[in-house]
């Protein structure tokens, strides 16, 4: 009536065997008066209702557009065609089908058959895609389709959006009144008979805990976004050191987290992001101390849990647990596998191991001996080839040349070439590019003045190009060998004022330093400290392993057939 002088609804429906069809006539003018045709045969062959608007004035072709339309329609009568889809039930606008999965999210939607005291109801959730004006409710509907009573659903929570309606029907309503105002209050009032009251009572609680359900789906689906943006939106997520220990405590807390999210979001509803950035690192430190069990009790002091909602999360306690642990004996015995292999080659297998076929081969996998943070930048290239690399990997450049000097040392070669950024401890807060060189010897090569020299060259180099003695880069260069001669170890004592071990030389940004194969397994063990004492680990018995795991004679077959072993151990450190 606000934009066309008439409307018609002429409709086509079954009656026994044949289709009959009538008319609703609605005039402008004579707004009270309901003119309905009676119903007569029709040759038409299909059923449904078509609505015609006579003399449209006051809208323009825009206004009745599809794309205007159907968002208009779909609030009214999405859920009519989600629970009708079966029955081919569709609403066309100027011949063009209006879509209801744009309003309703159809993976978490469903309809289930449930059979209580031998009487079946169908159920079905329908989920919105967005918000809804009217409160979460349940329909009850008898057989023939038409509602004989509603109730708000229990889950009215503000703080997960997660909107939804459930329609019931069943022939358990056909014989009972309408009495949708006193089901509003008092749903028991619906019936007479406390059997069909206790039937009544096994559906609801069965239409909650089928709600229950699909939230814990929603919920851990809300919790992958959640935590995202905890990490990459307000930055509120702990920071982790990128080894391995690091990733796995990362991947604790991220389990953990969604599953607090997911359980209950009320913890984290509406935290400033300080107090957010307080609650993870609290919760973090927990996990990664001997009081993680009481992580429940503490949540349980936040929030009331159901006894579903402690077991799952004590049962995620203690999986994620289970499966640290498991993860953290694989990690030390791949990379105590590495440094026992290396020692025998060093140590055992002096004679017949060379830098490059086996010393090299093996630390340009297993960088990580020389610190968790690097990146390998190149394996024994030319000097030119690796700054070409470490250009490319900090900076995404590729064009050395117009930078570099020309200088014969870019023809020397440097064995293990690593970089990254890091956080540098300064009191203006800076970040420092920290480079590291490395220069491997066979293990007969004892580490003296000549072989440092070669080391010192290399920073040499660095040192004349005017594009890498930037106050923001630091360069350290490593020189390893199973042993140092009297001359190393006198420039030990000068320096050691500087509280660095292995320190041999320092000029402004850049600092050499000579290591033992020793140093560097010492290093190692006491870098993975802590694990070590909560794993006991029996490395001994993993060193007798992979000496039987290897059948070759002594000498070089033996020296190859453990760099392979240590070479594909690669995938698991």
């Amino acid at each position: 009536m606000a934009f066309a002088t008439s409307a018609k609804w002429t409709t086509i429906y079954n009656c026994g065997e044949e289709l009959k069809t009538y008319d609703i006539i609605l005039e402008n003018d004579k707004k009270e008066v309901i003119n309905c045709t009676e119903p007569t045969i029709t040759t038409k062959e299909k059923t449904g209702t078509k609505v015609e608007f006579n003399n449209i004035y006051g809208l323009t072709s825009e206004n009745m557009d599809f794309d205007v339309l159907e968002p208009v329609l779909l609030k009214e009568f999405a859920w009519f065609l989600y629970l009708f889809k079966n029955r081919n039930v569709n609403i066309y606008v100027n011949e063009m089908l209006i879509d209801y999965s744009k309003y309703i999210n159809t993976e978490l939607s469903e309809k289930v058959l449930k059979t209580i005291d031998n009487i079946s109801f169908e159920i079905s959730l329908v989920v919105w895609q967005e918000s809804i004006k009217e409160k979460f409710c349940c329909y009850y509907f008898d057989s023939n389709d038409t509602v004989k009573g509603k109730e708000t659903t229990t889950f009215n929570r503000n703080t997960i959006e997660f909107n939804h309606s459930v329609f019931v029907k069943s022939v358990f309503f056909d014989e009972k009144n309408d009495v949708e105002n006193q089901l509003e209050t008092t749903q028991i009032s619906l019936f007479d008979s406390e059997d069909d009251k206790k039937t009544f009572r096994k559906l609801k609680k069965y239409i909650s805990s089928f709600i229950e359900k699909k939230i814990g789906i929603y919920m851990s689906q809300r919790a992958e976004e959640a935590v995202k943006e905890m990490m990459e939106e307000r930055n509120t997520f702990p920071k982790f050191s990128d080894d391995a220990y690091g990733r796995m405590r990362k991947r604790d807390l991220v389990n953990v987290t969604k599953e607090m999210y997911r359980i209950e979001p009320k913890i984290f509803y509406r935290l400033k992001p300080i107090q957010e950035k307080s609650l993870l690192g609290f919760l973090n430190l927990l996990l990664n101390s001997e009081e993680r069990e009481n992580v429940l009790s503490i949540i349980e002091q936040i929030v009331e849990l159901s006894p579903e909602q402690r077991r799952n999360f004590s049962d995620m306690l203690k999986k994620t647990k289970l499966e640290n642990i498991i993860e953290a004996i694989k990690f030390i015995e791949s990379r105590y596998k590495v440094i026992e292999l290396l020692k025998t080659i060093v140590y055992d297998l002096t004679q017949f191991a060379n830098e490059r076929d086996h010393i090299q081969k093996i630390v340009e996998h297993h960088f990580w001996l020389f610190g968790e943070q690097y990146n390998l930048a190149s394996a024994d290239q030319r000097m030119k080839k690796a700054l070409e690399r470490y250009i490319n990997i900090l900076y995404g450049e590729n064009d050395i040349d117009a930078i570099l000097k020309e200088d014969v040392e870019q023809e020397r070669r440097m064995d293990i070439f690593m970089c990254n950024s890091r956080e540098a401890e300064y009191s203006f807060e800076t970040t420092l590019e920290e480079n590291i060189i490395v220069e491997l010897k066979a293990p007969k090569i004892t580490l003296s003045k000549k072989v440092l020299r070669q080391i010192e060259d290399y920073m040499d180099f660095i040192r004349k190009q005017p594009s890498f003695n930037s106050e923001y880069r630091k360069w350290k260069f490593i020189a390893v060998c199973k042993q140092v001669d009297e001359d190393i170890k006198s420039r030990y004592e000068a320096f050691a004022e500087k509280g660095k071990i292995g320190l041999v030389m320092q000029v402004e940004n850049y600092e050499v330093y000579a290591y033992t194969w020793d140093d560097v397994f010492k290093s190692f063990e006491l870098r993975h400290a802590p694990m070590l004492k909560r794993l006991k680990y029996d490395r001994e018995q993993l060193a007798k392993e992979l000496m039987e795991e290897v059948k070759s004679d002594e000498g070089r077959d033996r020296v190859d057939a453990l760099t392979n072993i240590a070479v594909s151990a690669t995938a698991n450190v």
